[in-house]
């Protein structure tokens, strides 16, 4: 979103200076934002949205476009995809419609009110995972010590001809978090709580047994969504006594329900899920024990990137220096914005427990 409220801020200031009167300044055209990521066995999907006004600008918002034209070219035949019913603005087409292959090349063209977005991908080949650590071990002590933790361990790989880099996710697999986006419905617990309570004694036993339905309908949500319970039903721990101790202290705050399901998910989404990049003339990485965060089984996702995916994810973070020579994320989207990569991963999954002097590590190598 800083990256659109840039392209809105130069859209007027190129407008402003190609006006005869210095004194009217036109609305600028909103750009296209393409975001899709191919990849080997996975239905090919396209989210198309666009920027947004400074003033209309809030965490969480998205300005969906529907009812596009949104194609993907390859081997000379163009496939066009199917807006999702359920899902407004995201565009996909099944991969046995589409199938995604290593070493092909596709072309993307997305079209809405005379505006129009390209871009092209050449899908990397996979990398093979063919070492990795077994075991890692390390005390409470290192959450707060640094610099006597032994070595975390380490995994290695065979290189992908045609990657730009590797783009490397370390997920909790039993961890459940909810986007930004569902941050509203927050809200709307807390005003129906609030309405429940004022109106207690002056409805009718059927009307408040509507507003309970409601609530309990958003309650159960957030419970399901936003959760520390694994698909065995057991509550999964924090890997740290202190991170537990601030989890557990939440339900105790004098907050409104809907506050307190507002920090679980923020402290869920930041911390169940960390990545980061290698060049391409890597073979190995250590496990970055540092952003693991939770006891249970993790999946270490290895991608080799396309040039697309891999110089937004080697940029991501540009944008926030203040400084002139900063321009940001770098994005190869022509006529719009956004990122139109693709990638072909493999995958180990990490076993993470409490041990008698700390927290251990197993890998288990998996396809």
């Amino acid at each position: 979103m800083l990256r659109a409220a840039y392209v809105f801020l130069l859209a007027v200031l190129l407008t402003v200076g190609g006006c005869s009167s210095p004194s009217e300044v036109e609305e600028p055209e909103q750009a296209l934002i393409a975001n899709g990521y191919l990849a080997p066995g996975r239905d090919p999907e396209v989210l198309l949205r666009q920027t947004i006004a400074p003033e209309r600008f809030y965490d969480g918002l998205e300005d969906t476009v529907r009812q596009a034209q949104v194609e993907i070219g390859v081997d000379g035949q163009t496939f066009v995809l199917s807006e999702a019913p359920e899902q407004p603005g995201t565009y996909r087409l099944p991969s046995n419609v589409l199938p995604i292959e290593s070493g092909k090349t596709y072309h993307l063209r997305a079209s809405h009110t005379g505006r129009q977005a390209h871009a092209s991908t050449t899908v990397p080949f996979a990398p093979r995972i063919t070492a990795a650590t077994d075991t890692i071990t390390y005390d409470q002590s290192y959450g707060d010590l640094y610099g006597s933790l032994q070595h975390p361990g380490e995994f290695s790989w065979t290189r992908s001809a045609n990657a730009a880099g590797y783009v490397i996710i370390v997920e909790a697999v039993d961890v459940g978090t909810l986007p930004l986006s569902a941050e509203p419905l927050t809200t709307d617990l807390d005003t129906l709580i609030a309405r429940r309570e004022r109106l207690q004694g002056q409805l009718s036993p059927d009307s408040l047994a509507a507003l309970d339905r409601r609530i309990q309908e958003l309650q159960d949500y957030f419970a399901r969504n936003v959760s520390l319970v694994g698909a065995d039903g057991d509550t999964v721990r924090w890997l740290r006594d202190r991170e537990q101790k601030d989890w557990e202290e939440i339900e105790g705050k004098k907050w409104t329900e809907g506050r307190k399901w507002r920090q679980r998910r923020e402290q869920l989404y930041w911390s169940r899920q960390f990545e980061y990049w290698m060049p391409a003339d890597s073979l190995r990485s250590d496990y970055l024990w540092i952003g693991v965060r939770f006891e249970g089984e993790y999946r270490v996702r290895l991608q080799a990137a396309d040039r697309n995916y891999f110089d937004y994810a080697a940029t991501y973070h540009n944008g926030n220096s203040g400084s002139d020579s900063d321009k940001g994320p770098l994005f190869h989207v022509e006529g719009g914005t956004g990122v139109f990569g693709s990638y072909a991963e493999e995958t180990v999954r990490v076993w993470v427990r409490r041990g008698e002097n700390g927290p251990v590590f197993k890998t288990v190598r998996q396809q």
